[in-house]
């Protein structure tokens, strides 16, 4: 009897923890948006990157994150925070905008063409398009059962569908997230043509830039640059990822 109390007093301490969580959440929110709306933007920006440091966010206050750096003159911050409004939101405009600015500045690394659109809608979906493939593998998967056992013949075609959609599953969960990208947050940065602070300059390029992330080596990003591989120290490039 004493456990069961334990439990439910436990049960209930968790339960208000967090919802004592979410409403200091929801309070310091509050507080950043009514300074967004006064105007005070820097101390607005800091109570919303104690929130994403913090992995509460929503697409309004991304958005509102690549505004005001972009009032502060910050290309990259505002750049790489627009990408994040954009995955969160599926906002077009965003993407249009990232172009003009893209445009505006000269910055490499924002040409959509089919192949990178169609990568970037898979790493959008991914959980998705994973979970979809694996409900319909296990939907044929009792089919078959049922047509061997109860209908007495061979699953032949939905063994062979199901085959199909494993290697469909499996080079999807292995390959749809390869198209990482990254945003140059510091100018000057340098690009080296090896991992090392010895190696050749290739170029030397300011901050907004989008990079194509292709390995990692110690602090070193193996990335994209005028198609040639090139390498930047890992802390001058702010990773697209929520």
């Amino acid at each position: 009897m004493q456990k069961w109390i334990c439990k439910i007093l436990i049960f209930i301490f968790v339960i208000m923890a967090s919802s004592s969580t979410a409403a200091s959440t929801s309070m310091v929110l509050t507080t950043a948006d009514s300074l967004y709306i006064k105007k005070q933007y820097t101390q607005a920006l800091d109570l919303y990157k104690n929130l994403f440091a913090e992995n509460k966010y929503s697409p309004a206050m991304l958005l509102k994150m690549a505004f005001i750096h972009e009032g502060l003159g910050h290309l990259g911050e505002s750049l790489y925070y627009l990408n994040l409004y954009y995955i969160s939101s599926d906002d077009e405009q965003a993407l249009r905008k990232m172009e003009e600015v893209a445009e505006k500045n000269n910055l490499e690394g924002y040409k959509m063409d089919e192949t990178t659109s169609t990568l970037a809608w898979l790493q959008k979906h991914y959980a998705t398009i994973s979970i979809g493939i694996a409900s319909i593998c296990i939907f044929l998967l009792a089919l078959m059962y049922y047509q061997q056992s109860k209908m007495k013949i061979k699953p032949i075609v939905t063994g062979a569908t199901l085959v199909l959609l494993l290697v469909l599953l499996f080079i999807h969960i292995n390959f749809s997230l390869k198209d990482e990208r990254g945003i140059v947050a510091v100018s000057p940065t340098y690009l080296m043509d090896g991992p090392s602070a010895g190696a050749s300059v290739i170029a030397i390029i300011g901050e907004g830039h989008q990079l194509e992330i292709t390995g990692k080596r110690d602090v070193w990003l193996r990335v994209q640059w005028k198609e040639r591989e090139v390498y930047v120290k890992d802390f001058l490039v702010r990773e697209i990822i929520l």
